[in-house]
């Protein structure tokens, strides 16, 4: 089976204040995702994401990403996507990195879309990352509640 997922970079004001109400997060970009950009409600639903998330810092993904991966075999890039395939075809990810979100399919064991996670979280605590079809989502690196004292 294949998994698909959407990981966003949210603002790390929104990603504190959300800690531990994901699925609000979840719900709001699954309905953006989901809907016609011919929908009455898409260009609200645009907007309200647009205020959460950040753009992606493209350049440092890939530069990072090529950094831990470039010696590993069964790793490949070609312009925006890379590629991981784990040896004796265990599994294997692709990740598409866009400039709002990255895409990544993965199938197999679940080695290969941890791999891209962990680069990914070292980067920034803020990204969550969520697969629609099975109702799953997370934050990369669990983001500690603050206390404002």
């Amino acid at each position: 089976m294949v998994r698909h997922y959407y990981l966003y970079l949210i603002e790390e004001e929104f990603a504190s204040h959300y800690f531990g109400k994901e699925a609000k997060i979840f719900d709001l970009i699954k309905n953006f995702q989901w809907t016609s950009i011919h929908d009455g409600s898409y260009e609200m639903l645009n907007r309200q994401v647009l205020y959460i998330s950040r753009d992606l810092p493209v350049k440092e993904i890939h530069e990072l990403l090529n950094g831990f991966l470039m010696h590993r075999k069964g790793y490949r890039r070609l312009g925006s996507l890379h590629r991981l395939v784990l040896s004796a075809e265990q599994g294997q990810a692709t990740l598409l990195v866009k400039d709002r979100y990255i895409e990544i399919d993965a199938q197999g064991s679940f080695e290969a879309e941890t791999i891209f996670f962990e680069i990914l979280r070292k980067m920034d605590p803020c990204f969550i990352a969520m697969d629609f079809q099975s109702q799953r989502y997370g934050w990369l690196n669990p983001i500690s509640e603050r206390n404002f004292v």
